[in-house]
């Protein structure tokens, strides 16, 4: 029997296995993803997220991410949100380890029974890698840990339908040998962004941390939104506040820990 906890960051949902004393079994939950993350006929899920032992000296944790379709991904924004919570014996900051690198997570005061918290990210260093172009749309590449193309549509246009009918496209297309995340965003009145994300490995989701980071890092580099301010970025499961300053990116948003269960 594998215990697991089921984690969700604004709909963003994984399985949380705290493998830290187990080493070595990072390829059989690959395998078990597709059938784990089912939603009819496994537990459901968009990814795993699996704890091994830190690398850094002072980490508490390395967290590795699975996608439902067993890829691995270098990082997820709303995952690490979870790791954070669910590492967190009290408020204040924790390291993690990544595949991207080790992140700073600061952990807000805690639900009397830790089951829900705002945590926020020192997300690293947004990398703008400049345009592509697919088709009728041109996309910024940010890689921010994990590749990302963001096109910015008009108030007419509508993100949801354009990440549904091109995601797929724009997530294989040569211009991205390791495929990528692909973004939608429209800039509201409010100065607000609107998001809609077709995740590599994933498909729609709910949410995506690093898919609203670096959209708001191009958001910045194009003049739409303003540097060092956070910005409030609506995602089909809610929003985050993302803060661009000097090439860094700090995210904030909730993370809820929803039941703990056995896989056999």
């Amino acid at each position: 029997m594998t215990s697991f906890t089921k984690v969700e960051g604004l709909g963003n949902d994984f399985l949380l296995i705290d493998h830290r004393n187990q080493p070595g079994r990072i390829a059989e939950l690959q395998a078990r993803a597709p059938a784990l993350c089912h939603r009819r006929t496994g537990v459901g899920a968009d990814g795993l997220l699996v704890l091994t032992a830190p690398t850094s000296p002072t980490a508490r944790a390395t967290m590795i991410v699975i996608n439902h379709d067993g890829s691995r991904p270098e990082m997820c924004g709303n995952g690490l949100r979870c790791v954070a919570l669910f590492l967190a014996d009290a408020p204040g900051p924790l390291l993690v380890d990544t595949d991207a690198g080790a992140r700073t997570c600061h952990v807000a005061p805690l639900a009397a029974d830790r089951s829900h918290g705002e945590i926020e990210v020192d997300m690293g260093v947004a990398l703008l890698q400049g345009p592509r172009t697919v088709g009728d749309h041109t996309f910024t590449a940010v890689s921010i840990g994990n590749p990302h193309a963001i096109a910015f549509v008009g108030p007419g246009e509508d993100p949801e339908r354009l990440a549904r009918q091109f995601g797929p496209v724009v997530e294989r297309d040569p211009q991205f040998p390791a495929r990528t995340n692909v973004e939608f965003a429209r800039r509201e009145p409010d100065g607000s962004l609107t998001l809609w994300v077709w995740e590599r490995g994933c498909g729609i989701t709910a949410a995506c941390g690093t898919g609203a980071c670096a959209t708001v890092a191009a958001a910045v580099h194009h003049g739409l939104v303003a540097e060092d301010t956070p910005i409030a970025v609506q995602l089909p499961g809610g929003r985050l506040s993302v803060r661009w300053h000097d090439g860094r990116v700090w995210m904030t948003g909730p993370a809820r820990l929803v039941y703990r269960g056995a896989l056999v």
